[in-house]
């Protein structure tokens, strides 16, 4: 497979490690490569070699959050379409999600069927 035909790359940034399990099979099965990183720091310190068609950041990680991992790419100039994820049905997360520029907002509750087709909606 030439990098021409390469599967679209999704950076996953989630600290539960059975959740970053969960969602790195759905997304290949999905068929998308994945970039896992338990934390947003780890993500910084060693971002992918390739450019990625989407970030899927969980919200509450342990040290750094989603939404400020967001700003802090906003305030770099990345322009990567994010989606945040949050195990909680909060409004406010969701609201200040796309206020910042964030592509989507999901809970971790919904069907991944639902996430499968917000990731091919923006990458």
């Amino acid at each position: 497979m030439t990098r021409d035909e390469a599967s679209p790359l999704v950076v996953v940034v989630e600290d539960d490690p059975a959740t970053l399990r969960a969602l790195g099979r759905v997304l290949r099965a999905g068929g998308f490569e994945t970039a896992t990183y338990s934390s947003a720091e780890a993500f910084l310190d060693s971002p992918p070699t390739r450019e990625p068609s989407c970030l899927l950041l969980d919200n509450h990680l342990g040290g750094m959050s989603g939404l400020d991992l967001q700003r802090d790419l906003r305030s770099r100039g990345s322009r990567v379409p994010v989606i945040v994820m949050t195990a909680f049905n909060d409004r406010r997360v969701r609201n200040e999600a796309y206020r910042i520029g964030c592509a989507g907002c999901v809970d971790k509750a919904d069907d991944f069927d639902v996430l499968l087709k917000l990731l091919r909606s923006v990458g």
